[in-house]
């Protein structure tokens, strides 16, 4: 999860700073007649703005589409490979990302192995509307943690149903 945070926090970074590059092409690109312009026509200074904008658009692209494949790859794992356990619910933030008019949340959570000393750990969902009032502070949830690492992974209803299944 930290590498798909700090790709998440330097693609937003290049995101902002593109518009440095945008505003300077603006600048060079003032008092121009209309028209076209073939690449050597334009204003040094165009083109440099033109080839920065480029590149910190293409690097904030690639950045916060390979946070979303990493930190799913990464949560996808820990399911597959984890160890089941319980956690409690501390608190839950808004990320201000919404899909399907679902807020992704970040969740710090009490998480309690068994037979183990508990320990706290940062996960992020997306959580169904229907669903907020089950995820509130002081909550149980079914996870799956890495025993190296401590990251941890909600468990969904499937995957909640199959262990309580398995367990009787």
């Amino acid at each position: 999860m930290k590498t798909s945070k700090t790709m998440r926090k330097f693609g937003w970074l290049a995101f902002k700073i593109m518009w440095i590059p945008f505003s300077t092409l603006m600048i060079a690109m003032f008092g121009l007649p209309n028209g076209e312009y073939a690449w050597n026509e334009l204003p040094i200074l165009a083109r440099y703005s033109l080839i920065a904008m480029g590149f910190m658009a293409a690097t904030a692209t690639i950045l916060l589409i390979g946070a979303v494949i990493v930190g799913g790859a990464r949560n996808h794992a820990i399911l597959e490979k984890g160890l089941p356990a319980q956690a409690v619910i501390l608190k839950i933030s808004d990320t201000g990302t919404t899909i399907n008019k679902d807020p992704l949340v970040r969740l710090l959570l009490e998480v309690r192995p068994p037979g183990q000393p508990a320990f706290q750990a940062e996960t992020e969902r997306l959580i169904s509307r229907l669903q907020i009032p089950l995820v509130q502070p002081g909550a149980m949830v079914s996870v799956k943690y890495d025993p190296d690492s401590h990251e941890v992974a909600l468990v969904g209803e499937e995957e909640s149903n199959s262990l309580t299944d398995a367990d009787t």
